[in-house]
């Protein structure tokens, strides 16, 4: 029976994130921005590559700097090889859109039950614990991803068309962009949601988990984004291992929350 319950709960939750118009406005905005800023960066592209505005600029003359050093990037010209750079770089931006899409859900998973008063009979049903977390996690996650994703698609064939437009190059994805992409995503997606609902789960009002989530948790994860994804890009081992060890912290972090869910504490600190 409990896996009979757990399926009609998982869809209820499934149904109600796609319901949430609170969630609409970032995941609209955030795939738009994907699509569009690779091809506004590579339409700055001979401002970027020109040496001369490197000599009065002290950001351009860094970038030059670092692609010449980049062995990645060697035999192309100069235009190429910022535009991939730029194009491998921005990669990071999708990490990012799981992160904030998933923390964002996984802030109301719990405390928006409470005002609405609907936890009660969700947790008077024999669905288990590990099971209820479970399906908040999988419900805040999987959808996150699939825009992520699917903005992933998008962006890098704008950014493969808006390379071609500007150096004669078809510019990809490199190796390292999908293995982050893949791997790295979700373990990320994974964290910033398991402790965005640790925090509805503690909070009873849905301002406080929501100015909680976005000033705590996405910053907290935007350093890990930063940390990991920028070598994850360069290095399909870096983004492995570092998949790796961020899937260990959110099996750990799930299981925290395990220990730390109280029904009885849920059900009367909101009444």
């Amino acid at each position: 029976m409990n896996r009979a319950v757990l399926g009609l709960f998982l869809r209820k939750e499934l149904r109600d994130v796609r319901s949430n118009r609170q969630l609409w406005p970032a995941y609209l905005l955030l795939p738009a921005v994907a699509v569009g800023l690779p091809v506004l960066l590579l339409g700055l592209l001979p401002l970027l590559a020109d040496p001369v505005q490197a000599a009065r600029d002290p950001g351009i003359a860094i970038l030059i700097e670092s692609v010449s050093h980049d062995a990645g990037l060697s035999g192309a010209t100069l235009a190429e090889r910022i535009a991939r750079l730029v194009l491998r770089d921005f990669g990071m931006f999708y990490l990012l859109i799981g992160v904030v899409l998933a923390s964002s859900a996984a802030a109301l998973a719990l405390v928006r039950e409470k005002e609405q008063r609907t936890l009660e009979p969700i947790l008077a049903t024999p669905l288990r614990d590990r099971d209820l977390l479970l399906a908040k996690l999988v419900a805040a996650v999987v959808p996150a991803l699939v825009v992520a994703w699917g903005s992933l698609l998008a962006g890098s064939l704008a950014g493969a068309l808006a390379g071609r437009w500007r150096t004669g190059a078809w510019i990809l994805p490199t190796a390292g962009n999908w293995v982050a992409w893949l791997l790295l995503a979700p373990a990320l997606a994974s964290v910033a949601a398991l402790i965005a609902l640790r925090a509805s789960a503690r909070f009873t009002d849905v301002p406080g988990a929501t100015q909680f989530t976005g000033l705590v948790v996405v910053p907290l994860a935007l350093v890990l984004v930063v940390l990991l994804g920028r070598p994850a890009m360069a290095s399909p081992a870096v983004g492995g291992l570092g998949a790796l060890g961020v899937s260990l912290l959110a099996l750990a972090l799930f299981a925290g929350n395990l220990r730390r869910f109280r029904r009885e504490e849920i059900l009367t600190r909101w009444r």
